[in-house]
């Protein structure tokens, strides 16, 4: 009977040690990330936050923390305002919504950026350029990484 018992207590040990390991695979819930949602915002209206360090740029951020990982913002320059040579540890997506952009990347292409153009270029690439005058420049970015910022080069 005594053995018997043991072998019960033994068996219902192993059975939590076994559910506590299972447990403890299995990622907690809070340590999952948020779930992705529909996001939905205006563009004309609303609040544009000031770009750092750059007189006649702001921007709306869309989706993601540019602090901690992937983001997407659409930015807005006055029409003449030009923005000197950075560079970012991300890569960048660019996609022109307005306006035109001449905009210069290092060992790569010069490029007018108009509504529905592309550019993408490589982590740490330099880059510079202008909106045209005439009309103010809108423009999506999407970053990989987190967003940083390093003068010239």
């Amino acid at each position: 009977m005594m053995r018997v018992r043991h072998l019960l207590v033994a068996a219902a040990v192993g059975g939590l040690l076994l559910a506590a390991s299972e447990a403890s695979a299995q990622p907690s819930p809070r340590a999952e990330p948020a779930a992705d949602k529909p996001v939905y915002v205006p563009l004309h209206g609303g609040r544009w936050l000031p770009c750092e360090g750059l007189a006649g740029c702001t921007y709306k951020p869309l989706r993601g923390d540019p602090r901690t990982g992937p983001s997407e913002s659409v930015f807005r320059l006055k029409a003449g305002t030009g923005f000197d040579r950075h560079w970012h540890t991300s890569p960048e997506h660019v996609l022109g919504v307005s306006g035109r952009l001449v905009w210069n990347v290092e060992g790569g292409p010069r490029a007018r950026i108009g509504q529905g153009d592309f550019l993408y270029y490589p982590s740490k690439a330099v880059h510079w350029g202008e909106c045209l005058k005439g009309a103010d420049c809108v423009y999506k970015v999407y970053d990989d990484l987190p967003y940083d910022f390093h003068a010239g080069r």
